[in-house]
């Protein structure tokens, strides 16, 4: 598998010049004076955050942090951070309210904790014993929930979040006449682990699409983002008791090299040589689950 490995690492200048390029390019197709980016503290929305800023100037690029009663201390610094290191003012709008008026709360019983941890300690506490027999695999049954289930009413809770996001964030975007630009990548685009219709989903260009996400740490590095962002766990920060995506989906290097080659037409078999069958079949599970998600809305062609 090493010209899997090969493939994966990147021409990192040209790789950032190609995406700047696409930035602009799309900027101007659109006719928008700007461009906003929905920053979380994370290393995605950083990576898109910087490559915005690079492409266009920083006075032509609007940082928007939208955190909410779950989110953690530490990634809304981080969002500060990285706005300090681009030289861009972060605007910050609390999305609590809109979805305390939704309901979006009471989905789950946590809501009536008050303290973020002790709900992620349940959280935790159901993951591992309520739901160790159904729900074994979070990911795989995410995508197919039995309805009113703690899964299935996991996933409304969390998908809530990330679609009002969605809204405030176009909201912004349509009143200063800019475009939004979204920071999702290629490795959560083929496993599913986005929210469709939400954040990671919804944007006018997604200029890390084709970036798998073991390249997007290479990116970072080169750009030199901050270490604190950089090298810190994927933390999803939508749900207490979840706070790295790797836990649940696996090594990111590993789901990567399985991915590429998968796309690749490398024969199954082989893949479960190299990699292991258990490994294999739930990173190509999860591609399988999710495709109706990159596929929808479904349409009759018109004739």
């Amino acid at each position: 598998m090493q010209e899997v490995i090969k493939e994966l690492q990147l021409d990192l200048p040209k790789a950032c010049m190609d995406i700047e390029d696409f930035i602009r390019k799309i900027l101007q197709k659109m006719n928008k004076d700007g461009a906003v980016v929905g920053v979380s503290g994370g290393l995605d929305s950083a990576v898109t955050a910087t490559l915005t800023v690079r492409s266009l100037g920083k006075e032509n690029v609007h940082l928007f942090n939208m955190p909410e009663r779950d989110s953690k201390p530490i990634h809304k610094r981080h969002a500060k951070e990285l706005a300090n290191f681009l030289g861009v003012k972060l605007r910050k709008k609390s999305i609590t309210p809109i979805v305390r008026a939704v309901k979006g709360y009471k989905l789950l019983p946590i809501r009536f904790i008050p303290s973020r941890r002790l709900r992620g300690l349940l959280v935790k506490y159901g993951r591992s014993k309520l739901i160790s027999k159904e729900e074994s695999n979070l990911l795989e049954n995410r995508l197919q929930p039995k309805a009113g289930s703690w899964i299935a009413r996991g996933n409304a809770y969390l998908v809530t979040k990330h679609r009002t996001r969605m809204i405030v964030l176009y909201q912004y975007a349509d009143v200063n006449n800019l475009m939004v630009v979204g920071a999702a990548n290629r490795t959560e685009w083929l496993t599913g682990t986005f929210t469709k219709w939400g954040i990671d989903h919804c944007s006018d260009m997604m200029p890390l699409l084709h970036i798998y996400r073991s390249q997007l740490e290479q990116i970072a590095e080169y750009l030199e983002i901050p270490d604190c962002i950089r090298l810190k766990y994927a933390d999803p920060d939508i749900i207490p008791g979840i706070d790295n995506k790797e836990e649940l989906l696996g090594s990111f290097t590993l789901v990567d090299q399985v991915l590429v080659a998968s796309e690749n037409g490398q024969p199954v078999s082989e893949l479960y040589d190299v990699y292991g069958q258990k490994n294999v079949e739930k990173v190509l599970t999860l591609k399988k689950l999710s495709a109706q998600m990159r596929e929808s809305p479904y349409h009759i062609l018109a004739r």
